[in-house]
């Protein structure tokens, strides 16, 4: 499906931003494309319970790139997965999803929170497939310690007993006032993540995510195998890091830097959704990265 950019972005504030709305045509992934004629692609990769939206701030400032940010399964408007949500089936999505955009240029993967975990670990694994990767307060894989491989792999099994129906909401000015305060994000990017994540049904405002979501994956890698990855990463990396309210504390960054073979470090004003807080910064940093690589 395609629309114009005034019928898939309902937010005014962002009226610049021609992007058509679409999905894979086999594994039915959502995506929001802006097309240029640029000789690079960027494939934006969410955070944990965000959407394709949550791009699009930044995809503003880059009205010369080629962007395409996909809805991960279970988000935004592409389909649920029929079972649980395992971390590494992630990183199949985003081989999937090249093999059926089938692009004819360098692309560089943009990840966010959860998307940049996925990203990095795509990048260990697939290399040939990329010219660069951006990494946006995240990086590299989730990691346990061994000696509590047991107890999270019990609680994580436990919790899909513990399961919720989701909740109903009767304003969408509601959903979108209690996603700006829980993520310390304005009004205006909270709409843009809200109205692509909510379904109106009966009058009544719901969430489209899977609720599976929640649940913790059973597995995670160990602290030597979350190295191995990060060390198997050859593609130029960019990371981008809140510099207030911080997901990643400095010690966390300066331990996983080292894993790395080429990797560019930069704070930025904002808090976990810097991208959306700070669009303009976001989107210069990134496009002085393209340069050093395309």
């Amino acid at each position: 499906m395609k629309c114009s950019a005034s019928t898939c972005l309902p937010n005014s504030a962002f009226p610049l931003s021609m992007l058509s709305e679409s999905s894979l045509p086999k594994s039915k992934l959502a995506y929001l494309e802006q097309t240029t004629d640029s000789p690079y692609c960027l494939l934006m990769l969410h955070g944990w319970m965000d959407n394709a939206a949550s791009f699009i701030p930044v995809i503003h400032e880059l009205p010369n790139s080629h962007c395409i940010a996909l809805d991960l399964p279970g988000h935004g408007l592409s389909p649920h997965r029929q079972d649980y949500y395992h971390f590494v089936d992630y990183i199949d999505d985003v081989f999937v999803a090249l093999n059926e955009l089938n692009l004819s240029k360098p692309v560089i993967l943009v990840g966010h929170s959860l998307g940049a975990l996925v990203a990095s670990c795509f990048a260990a694994a697939f290399p040939e497939q990329l010219s660069g990767l951006v990494c946006i307060d995240g990086i590299g894989p989730l990691s346990l310690a061994s000696h509590e491989t047991s107890t999270h792999l019990a609680n994580a099994i436990r919790q899909r007993q513990q399961l919720k129906p989701a909740k109903s909401f009767a304003e969408l000015d509601y959903v979108v006032a209690l996603r700006a305060k829980t993520n310390a994000i304005s009004t205006e990017n909270s709409r843009l993540l809200v109205e692509r994540a909510t379904i109106q049904r009966e009058g009544l405002w719901y969430w489209r995510h899977d609720e599976k979501l929640k649940l913790s994956s059973p597995l995670r890698f160990s602290e030597e195998q979350a190295k191995q990855i990060c060390q198997a990463v050859v593609t130029p990396c960019l990371l981008l890091a809140a510099n207030e309210y911080p997901l990643l504390k400095p010690d966390y960054i300066a331990l996983r830097q080292q894993w790395f073979n080429n990797i560019q470090t930069q704070l930025l004003s904002g808090g976990h959704h810097l991208h959306m807080q700070n669009p303009h910064a976001t989107a210069q940093l990134l496009h002085d990265f393209i340069k050093t690589i395309v």
